[in-house]
Parts: structure tokens; C-alpha cells; sequence
């Protein structure tokens, strides 16, 4: 197969094969499509989550089940908190 890449991606690609694992051009193709189908495939299944997660909370909102915006300043208040003393304990 031949392919034609712009010439500031064929520079990168050098720049990986120069300074990384990758022996030659082949390599880091072969690996570049492999890394690119796994994000897809995960991407896939994401979009099908955040889906779910879209549909549960229309759900909840019809039922009337939401904060206000107080009680959601407040409770991401306490996620930021949270995550920020669980960064600095790293």
C-alpha cells in the first residue's frame, strides 16, 4: 500500500522513529491504526453511556427530581473539594 502524507507528518512521524521505539515508518503506522481503532471502539461505547446517562436524567427532570441551583453550586463545590484533597494527597 502507498500512501501520501503532508510533509509536516512525515516530519513527525521521523521525529518518533528517531527518538522512540519505532525502527521505521511501518512500525509507527501500524501502530498509530491501532491506537486510533481503540479509541474509536472506546469512543463507541462512551457515546453510548453518556446516551444513557442523557436519557436517565431527562427522566428524572420529568419526574421532577433535580436540584436546584443552589443545592448543584453547592454539591460541585463538594466534588472540586474532594477531588482536589484526593490530588494532594497523591
Amino acid at each position: 500500500m502507498t500512501i501520501e502524507l503532508k510533509p509536516e507528518i512525515e516530519a513527525l512521524i521521523q521525529e518518533h522513529i528517531q527518538r522512540g521505539p519505532y525502527r521505521t515508518t511501518s512500525e509507527f503506522v501500524e501502530q498509530a491504526v491501532r491506537m486510533l481503532h481503540q479509541e474509536e471502539e472506546l469512543w463507541a461505547i462512551e457515546k453510548e453511556e453518556i446516551g444513557e446517562k442523557i436519557e436517565r436524567g431527562l427522566g428524572e427532570f420529568e419526574r421532577g427530581e433535580y436540584l436546584s441551583e443552589e443545592e448543584s453550586r453547592a454539591r460541585r463545590q463538594e466534588h472540586k473539594a474532594t477531588w482536589l484533597a484526593q490530588r494532594l494527597t497523591r
